[in-house]
């Protein structure tokens, strides 16, 4: 019996990256490949790079330098993904030791280069290559028609393509099956999702009906709104619907009327402030999160004074913060008007934004002692004095708060009832209830 291929992966990037790591392997494992977790192993190293901003291509250099320079004779290195798509050309030259050069996910293309014959790559089975297998991501489009000033992604991944309604369905019920009780949908841009199609009946609203109505998974949870195609049907979905989970996943970017049409997020100030006052009203329990870009061109101290008013009158329960990177082929590089900020300036907000929501996120935290709530278990505490570790509805996985169980037992992947018993500014202390 001939021994079988294996391949080891390293996934670098966001989860819409990690969706592209998994369509790979799903081709592999489709044509006679095991996986391994050991790079020594592997006939096959597998890196899926992110090529978004600085800090992300220099990891994404790293690891392939690392695996290159540690290849065996018979190894062969691919590396996939973003920073290959936008560099791949000179980084060929520049990195001879890999093998396979390929960019973004394109079904069956790596598979062609390698000579392997592999029949309907459009419709492998989803293959979860997540930490925790009662969660998945849904990529519901790839993409983005927006041309904000600073970004490079419709540089790499083009403008947006929503895949079809049906076939989403599909992959979901795959995910069911597979055991997924949580399913976040991602995409650049949610809530664009069908818009570029033209078509009424092919929207975000539409999708979410038919996932609700085809599958079972409980909770189905959404990130990367942009605010512009919020539309009171889909809150109004959201606020009836108890399997959409009450989270908003909005990056704002800043408050400011000015800094806002520098970036050309085409909307101002006013208007967001507007919805975020609409989005409270008719979801007063959901979570807000948010993402804030400190440091662009002409900011201004006035600026910033405007984004940290909205910030204080909407109060996000969640925040990040990032300060301006310079990318090339960005519309920004053009904006020679602009005065640039001085990175320590720039640094110096951001800091103030984060002291402001530290301070706020264990006020909001405090405020649950004595509470109940609804808590999925997400792993065991090994070595630690709690028995889980879990989240609410109000956090998503990889970026917000945890939940820790100090009393009770149950199985990962469950939903447990739970009593909040202590806070911290980052994590919920709960007992769990008996059922």
């Amino acid at each position: 019996m001939a021994r079988k291929q294996k391949i080891f992966v390293i996934h670098l990037g966001c989860s819409k990256n990690q969706v592209d790591a998994e369509r790979l392997v799903a081709e592999f494992l489709n044509v006679g490949f095991v996986t391994t977790d050991s790079p020594k192993k592997a006939d096959f190293i597998l890196i899926n790079t992110c090529g978004f901003i600085e800090a992300a291509k220099e990891e994404s250099i790293g690891a392939i330098l690392n695996q290159a320079s540690q290849k065996k004779e018979n190894q062969k290195v691919i590396v996939a993904g973003c920073l290959s798509q936008r560099y791949g050309e000179s980084l060929e030259k520049e990195i001879p030791e890999v093998d396979y050069w390929v960019g973004t996910y394109k079904p069956g293309e790596l598979m062609e280069k390698l000579k392997i014959e592999i029949a309907c790559p459009h419709s492998l089975p989803r293959i979860n290559l997540g930490i925790y297998k009662h969660h998945g991501y849904l990529k519901i489009a790839e993409g983005c028609n927006r041309r904000c000033a600073y970004c490079a992604i419709p540089n790499i991944r083009g403008l947006q393509k929503s895949r079809p309604i049906k076939e989403l369905v599909k992959e979901a019920k795959e995910l069911e099956a597979q055991g997924v009780k949580e399913l976040t949908l991602i995409a650049q841009d949610t809530t664009y999702f069908g818009r570029e199609k033209k078509d009424p009946s092919e929207n975000l609203t539409s999708l979410l009906k038919a996932l609700l109505k085809e599958t079972s998974i409980p909770w189905i949870r959404m990130l990367y709104w942009y605010p512009a195609f919020i539309d009171d049907e889909l809150l109004e979905l959201m606020a009836n619907e108890p399997r959409l989970v009450k989270y908003i996943d909005m990056p704002i970017q800043h408050g400011s009327n000015q800094v806002l049409k520098n970036m050309i997020r085409r909307y101002s100030g006013d208007e967001l402030k507007l919805l975020l006052r609409k989005i409270r009203e008719k979801l007063p329990t959901a979570a807000l999160r948010t993402t804030v870009l400190l440091g662009f061109p002409g900011e201004t101290h006035e600026d910033f004074e405007q984004l940290m008013e909205l910030l204080q009158e909407i109060k996000f329960d969640h925040l990040g913060g990032f300060v301006f990177s310079p990318e090339e082929d960005t519309p920004v590089m053009n904006m020679k008007h602009l005065p640039w900020v001085e990175e320590s300036e720039a640094r110096a907000r951001l800091d103030t934004v984060i002291d402001f929501q530290e301070q706020l996120s264990y006020e909001n935290n405090e405020a649950m002692i004595g509470k109940k709530v609804i808590v999925i278990l997400d792993e065991i505490a090994e070595d630690s004095e709690y028995h889980f570790y879990g989240r609410t509805e109000q956090n998503s996985i990889d970026t917000d708060d945890i939940v820790k169980v100090i009393e009770g037992e149950g199985e990962v992947g469950t939903f447990r009832d739970a009593i909040v018993v202590d806070a911290e500014p980052h994590e919920l202390i709960v007992k769990l209830l008996e059922n």
